[in-house]
Formats: structure tokens, sequence, C-alpha cells
């Protein structure tokens, strides 16, 4: 009996992975690069402002390199600096 719910509550979790980390995927853009840029500029902690910066640079590399999975590694990093 307990195994019906715990499949069906497996299933629906297995659906939503893909599609969170589709989301993130606009985080390795252009744009998106450069609206990361004047938000770090703003930054007043000068600790985390150098974090936030160094993880900004890596994710434009991977960017470049065409590394999605590492440009949203390094974003999400960035983005934890800034408290986002």
């Amino acid at each position: 009996m307990l195994k019906a719910p715990m499949l069906a509550a497996f299933v629906v979790a297995a659906t939503f992975v893909p599609a969170l980390a589709q989301d993130n995927k606009d985080w390795c853009t252009d744009a998106h690069m450069k609206v990361m840029d004047s938000k770090v500029a703003a930054m007043t902690d000068a600790a985390k402002k150098k974090s936030a910066q160094t993880h900004l640079d890596a994710s434009k590399a991977a960017m470049k390199a065409g590394d999605t999975a590492g440009c949203i590694a390094a974003m999400k990093e960035a983005h934890k600096d800034m408290g986002l």
C-alpha cells in the first residue's frame, strides 16, 4: 500500500528535475552576464564582491567553452555570494 504513493511522489519529483535545470540555462547568456556585471559592481562587501567576481568569471569562461553545466554551477555560486 505504501509503495504506490511513494512511487507516485518519485515520478512527480523526477518530472520536475529536468524542468528546474532548464530554467537555469538563461543564466548562461550574454544578457544575464551583463546584468550580473552591474550587480557585482554595485556590491559593497569587498570579500563577497571578489568571490562573486571570481565565480562570474568562471561562469563566463564555461559559457564560452560551451560547458552549460559548468556555467550554471559557477553562476549558482555567484548568486549565492550576492545573496540572490
